[in-house]
């Protein structure tokens, strides 16, 4: 799609060397979309992100171009992007952050659409910015719900489930897939101790009522550094 085009050139073209993080509490959302919740630093490369920073009357404007009409009013998607921080940028090249600087980071669907060896820095570099203590808590589609389902006879829920066939974009469709044992290795391997798996909306990550929105597909892991 053009608007993708265009995301991804701008994604490329930005370097960010380091985000000015502010606050004694710092909370990060990777590739987060629109699930926000106040006081996170919010990073995505969608179009959204770059909407974002533009007064609210460009982004009724450029509402029609979001992609989530069929989501969220007009008033709504205004209000979720002029309230919470966003900052345009691809995870593919790293986190902006410096060492130790971050005491929550977070990520919901979004590890799946990246190789595995995207997947695995990405995750190290949670590892790098987290401090001693800090938590992250990955989200991802549960590799085991969808194979269960095609054994159950439903095939096309559980293909659409994998492979993300019909969504649009160079990021949007699933790279790899992950079940609790994969997952866990990912987040041991880069460093993480304590690894657990979590329920809907449980665990020591804040704001789960606002970010955790997808109970019944999903596998959620915490761990800390």
């Amino acid at each position: 799609a053009l608007s993708d085009g265009i995301v991804t050139a701008l994604g490329y073209a930005v370097t960010i060397r380091q985000v000015d993080i502010g606050g004694p509490v710092v909370k990060i959302n990777l590739g987060s979309g629109l699930s926000v919740a106040p006081g996170w630093i919010n990073l995505d490369a969608s179009l959204n992100t770059v909407i974002a920073h533009l007064p609210r009357a460009a982004q009724r404007l450029a509402y029609s171009l979001s992609g989530v009409r069929h989501e969220r009013e007009v008033a709504e998607y205004v209000d979720v992007l002029a309230s919470n921080r966003f900052v345009f940028y691809d995870l593919r090249r790293g986190l902006p952050f410096a060492d130790a600087s971050a005491d929550f980071v977070y990520t919901s669907h979004m590890i799946e659409h990246l190789e595995r060896r995207e997947a695995r820095r990405l995750i190290a570099e949670a590892q790098r910015v987290i401090k001693p203590g800090g938590v992250i808590r990955v989200v991802v589609p549960d590799l085991h719900y969808f194979v269960d389902l095609y054994a159950k006879g439903d095939t096309e829920a559980a293909a659409e489930g994998l492979f993300s066939a019909d969504v649009p974009g160079s990021l949007g469709r699933h790279r790899f897939m992950y079940d609790e044992i994969s997952l866990a290795e990912l987040l041991r391997t880069a460093g993480f101790i304590d690894v657990v798996r979590c329920a809907y909306r449980e665990g020591a990550t804040p704001n789960l009522d606002k970010l955790d929105n997808r109970p019944i597909e999903s596998l959620y892991m915490e761990a800390r550094r």
